[in-house]
């Protein structure tokens, strides 16, 4: 897994961490006393809302700590150096909403509230296959990319808009790994894990279909349409399969319901 000198020849992936390297950001870097402009009534749907985001990160941090062993044992020195960028932002992001919970005054969602959010990060950590991993890693930051945006666009002048505008920007160069990475690897796989991502996609969606429900009265209030966020984000990933040559897209949505048999419980 160690090598002393590996070769780093792809060019774009190093020079990705070291656009990661010279975007790093602190918790100072935001004015955190303008977050008395944010109503109390704001703030507490925007807890519940926030809470699988706020999970989302912490699993983050885990799936990437347990992807990195993955390549480098493949040699993929180049896309570990990416995820150990990616590592920290994940840990940035977390103590971030974290502070933005103490700063509140409120606390998430109830975990026992909201089984589908451990079914959720469940099917994303379950893989041992890195493109897979991956794959669900993108869906979950072109997520984060519609929710974010949402989030900073109820203060858009202030904390809110502040915190959004330099997550998205960590997020986008998520997005940019993962677009390499899989514009890489997906030419050589074997139809069986084309198709295997394409399920992973649809798990998802199921899930947070779910998920989005339980919390779409909280959403509602903050003037979130949660089924227009998936309709959007369906679309999203529907772009993203047809580019990067998965096929069978211009399927209808998935709503509601459990994900496959044997996939996260």
């Amino acid at each position: 897994m160690i090598q002393v000198h590996p070769e780093m020849d792809d060019e774009r992936l190093v020079a990705l961490f070291d656009k990661s390297v010279h975007r790093q950001w602190a918790q100072d870097a935001v004015a955190w006393e303008d977050f008395d402009r944010v109503p109390a009534s704001v703030r507490k749907d925007l807890a519940m809302v926030l809470t699988p985001v706020y999970l989302g990160e912490q699993t983050a941090m885990v799936g990437v700590a347990t992807v990195i062993p993955m390549l480098l044992m493949r040699g993929e020195h180049e896309a570990s150096l990416c995820l150990a960028g990616m590592e920290l932002d994940e840990a940035r992001h977390f103590r971030i909403l974290n502070h933005l919970y103490r700063l509140f005054g409120h606390e998430p969602m109830p975990s026992r509230r909201l089984p589908e959010m451990w079914r959720y990060h469940a099917r994303l950590l379950k893989s041992r296959d890195p493109m897979e991993w991956v794959w669900g890693i993108l869906i979950s930051d072109l997520f984060a990319r519609r929710f974010y945006k949402a989030v900073g666009e109820l203060d858009p002048q202030g904390l809110l808009g502040a915190l959004t505008r330099r997550i998205l920007q960590d997020e986008a160069r998520h997005q940019a790994f993962s677009d390499l990475y899989l514009e890489r690897e997906l030419p050589t796989a074997a139809p069986e894990r084309r198709r295997a991502l394409l399920d992973e996609r649809d798990d998802l969606f199921r899930v947070m279909d779910a998920l989005a429900t339980r919390l779409s009265a909280n959403a509602n209030a903050l003037g979130i349409d949660h089924d227009a966020l998936l309709d959007g984000l369906w679309s999203d990933t529907e772009r993203w399969a047809d580019r990067l040559g998965l096929g069978a897209t211009g399927r209808p949505r998935p709503h509601g319901g459990a994900v496959s048999r044997g996939r996260a419980s």
